[in-house]
């Protein structure tokens, strides 16, 4: 499933182009709306989600700005009243260019191009790491969680094992399927497989149980949406 971002300041359009792109996309997963530049901003970097429909004209940063800033991997589709911005979009690799009002059937040719150029994701198959003089590998598949630790980050298996890798959590995540691996808090990624189950606690706060893990993970509210309807 794709996910997607929609940015705009108007909140009417905003839940316009949601509503069309239910329809026009049931499949898609739009899992953020922002009412900013800055807020788009940060839930880009957050969420890095494969789609983007940023409007061009919005305070705090623009949507060209913006698509500058965005995640290598997420394609971007500008949305605007103002078509003298077409050839600036364009000259940032955007998948296409949404003239306000946006209309269904133009939409439609949109999520076509989309779907045209998404390519599945092969994702890393092994991790490895030295210790002392013996190299480690550890399948992918097998993988619990990926915990940050400054610039390094632990990968706990299902078995138990573990290793430290010389590599951030933040490059870790470029190179995982997101469909599979899920952030559920700042320093902390699990494997959805290897869930056993979501608590919630008297508080209110999730915890993810993991197999091969005695401890369980916290979920921290701004990737709680993960979770939703479960």
């Amino acid at each position: 499933m794709a996910t997607a971002l929609i940015a705009d300041d108007e909140p009417q359009l905003l839940e316009e182009l949601r509503q069309l792109l239910a329809q026009a996309w049931p499949e898609l997963d739009i899992v953020a709306l922002a009412r900013n530049g800055t807020e788009a901003r940060r839930l880009l970097d957050q969420l890095r989600p494969d789609i983007a429909f940023l409007d061009i004209r919005m305070p705090g940063i623009d949507g060209l700005s913006l698509a500058q800033l965005a995640p290598a991997g997420t394609r971007l589709v500008f949305v605007t009243a103002h078509a003298e911005h077409a050839l600036a979009a364009f000259e940032r690799a955007a998948v296409d260019y949404l003239h306000k009002p946006v209309t269904p059937a133009r939409l439609a040719a949109t999520v076509q191009r989309l779907q045209a150029t998404q390519a599945p994701r092969a994702g890393l198959r092994f991790l490895q790491a030295w210790t002392g003089n013996t190299m480690k590998l550890l399948d992918v598949g097998r993988l619990a969680a990926l915990r940050s630790e400054l610039r390094h980050t632990r990968a706990l298996s299902q078995a138990g094992e573990q290793l430290l890798l010389r590599t951030s959590l933040g490059e870790l995540q470029k190179e995982l399927d997101p469909q599979l691996f899920w952030q559920i808090h700042r320093g902390s990624v699990v494997n959805a497989s290897a869930i056993e189950h979501i608590e919630r606690r008297d508080d209110g706060e999730l915890w993810v149980h993991l197999r091969g893990l005695s401890q369980a993970l916290p979920v921290s509210r701004a990737h709680r949406w993960r979770f939703r309807g479960m």
